[in-house]
């Protein structure tokens, strides 16, 4: 939906010879600050998923020819500015859309209060969450703070949205515009789904298109066929009108009715009691409640919402933009997570990462590098005190091995500790069990991340092909696409044979040392990768692995 441009905003500018209007610059303030100190208290932010997976995008794309317009609202000229239409008081620079009522826009009206009235309620009420911080993002650039109705078109505000042109997040930014205004967009993170982030990125756009077009009809128009369609009109047909390009048909249907779509959306709003709409009245909502704070890379949400004490549906919902259930391996500088605010901030010390001063360096940080910083293995040698509880009560699902995994203990020793014969005893929820045995100290050592030991080579992992396989599910296991296997290994028909070894592209082959304490689950969250690739690549009968083995993973 939203076309990417090469040119830049100047010379564009420069390319239609028109002047363009100076917006007021405001210093930019931490989105952070938009935030009070606030307690968790409503269940209802979770329900902000697309109501029985509806398609959120049709208010933006729904279209309309005129004589179906004409049936409705009657045969005069639909685009005819009506008695009603309010005039603009202030400087048309500053000011948003000139509130022309026409017919065209009383029928997008009675589309919003009537045809999909449900889902208009839905997207009032999705809006009503986010809509201050919107507002707040668009003042802060000097720009006009009803631009918050454009997302309520577009998106309906459901951040996770993405349309059949694989255009994402509230304001449908497709991955080239996304990119060109700062937003990321990787395997592990889109911050076009991070209402922040992706916000202020459509406010740099929003006033990049109307210091091009001087005008709020056009600078819409483009945001929704692309500026280089808009400039070739305007420059076929000699006006800069969006009125009379519409009135002439000289722009797209979509695009002719998008302005008075916007239009209609706000009048809705503004007039929500008079259509029977309720706005939403909360206390507070879910961002509100929130903080940024700076945490350690690729560490698991799992990990982070039990410490916190919080529910992990809630530190997914906060963070949109994470593709996967941990924060990114890859990621330049100090990430941000962004987490429940008051009682829980104290429980982050223990992830958090100080916040480092940016430094210039020569070259990107090399993937080995890179591995062996994020990857947590233990290392006997340095140890630090933690202290641990006396007792553990049993919860639904725990057995022995995994309550002494929790306090670095072997499951004999807990055993011990608690005079079970084995460490095989089944445990009883609610049960009490002791933490110490009754020569031992309150205050136990735990060993802290280090290097994993891992040798790294600069060759792609050669898998060897075993009875069953296929090129599709090998590219599903190790996130590959099938035409990429097939290029790599001029494999021309895409069959493979039974003991032919193919080339993995984009894989980095590493040899990784087991250690004490080491199983598959681990080390697969510690290279990132699933269960199934390493038993794969390493011909692995059983999903058992022994201290000083030698296994491939992949390190890329």
């Amino acid at each position: 939906m939203k076309k990417i441009s090469v040119l830049s905003t100047l010379t564009l500018s420069s390319f239609l010879l028109m002047s363009c209007s100076q917006m007021k610059k405001t210093p930019s303030r931490e989105m952070s600050s938009l935030m009070e100190t606030v307690q968790i208290e409503d269940d209802e932010i979770f329900d902000k998923t697309a109501h029985n997976g509806e398609y959120t995008h049709e208010m933006a794309e729904a279209d309309a020819d005129d004589d179906s317009i004409k049936t409705t609202v009657g045969d005069a000229e639909i685009d005819k500015e009506l008695p009603d239409s309010e005039n603009n008081e202030v400087p048309y620079a500053r000011n948003f859309l000139a509130k022309k009522n026409t017919k065209r826009m009383q029928f997008w009206v009675d589309y919003f209060t009537k045809q999909n009235r449900d889902r208009m309620q839905r997207f009032i009420n999705n809006g009503e969450e986010y809509r201050h911080h919107i507002e707040a993002v668009f003042e802060q650039h000097g720009l006009p703070k009803e631009l918050y109705f454009v997302g309520l078109i577009e998106s309906g505000y459901y951040l996770g949205a993405r349309s059949h042109a694989s255009a994402v997040g509230p304001w449908q930014f497709i991955r080239g515009t996304g990119s060109r205004y700062g937003l990321k967009i990787t395997s592990e993170i889109d911050e076009r789904q991070d209402l922040f982030k992706a916000t202020k990125a459509a406010a740099m756009y929003f006033k990049d298109l109307h210091n091009v077009f001087s005008s709020w009809e056009l600078a819409l128009s483009a945001y929704n066929a692309g500026e280089y369609g808009i400039i070739r009109r305007i420059m076929k047909h000699g006006t800069r009108d969006f009125y009379e390009l519409s009135r002439n048909k000289q722009l797209p249907s979509e695009t002719i009715n998008y302005v008075p779509k916007v239009l209609a959306a706000m009048h809705v709003v503004n007039n929500a009691e008079k259509y029977g709409f309720v706005i939403p009245k909360k206390k507070h909502r879910l961002f509100d409640l929130t903080e940024l704070r700076p945490v350690k890379k690729n560490i698991s949400l799992h990990s982070v919402a039990r410490r916190m004490n919080v529910d992990i549906a809630l530190l997914k919902k906060l963070n949109p933009e994470l593709r996967r259930a941990s924060t990114p391996r890859y990621f330049a500088g100090t990430y941000f997570l962004r987490v429940p605010k008051s009682k829980y901030s104290y429980r982050l010390e223990d992830i958090s990462a100080p916040v480092e001063v940016a430094k210039k360096v020569s070259k990107p940080e090399s993937r080995r590098d890179l591995n062996r910083r994020t990857a947590n293995v233990a290392n006997e040698d340095k140890v630090e005190t933690e202290v641990k509880p006396k007792l553990h009560r049993v919860r639904r699902g725990e057995t022995l091995v995994s309550i002494a995994r929790k306090y670095s203990m072997t499951p004999r020793e807990l055993a011990q500790a608690n005079d079970f014969k084995s460490w095989k005893t089944k445990v009883r929820i609610g049960q009490r069990l002791k933490l110490e045995g009754p020569d031992e100290q309150r205050v136990a050592t735990r060993t802290v991340a280090q290097t994993p030991k891992v040798k790294a080579t600069n060759k792609p992992i050669v898998y060897k092909v075993k009875r069953g396989d296929n090129l599709t599910d090998l590219a599903r296991i190790f996130d590959l696409k099938v035409s990429k296997i097939k290029t790599a290994n001029n494999l021309k028909r895409g069959q493979i044979q039974v003991g032919q070894k193919i080339v993995l592209p984009g894989t980095q082959k590493g040899i990784y040392t087991v250690r004490k304490g080491d199983h598959l689950t681990k080390v697969a969250r510690e290279f990132n990768q699933p269960i199934e690739a390493l038993v794969k690549i390493n011909s692995l009968k059983r999903r058992s692995i022994y201290p000083g083995q030698k296994i491939i993973v992949n390190m890329d």
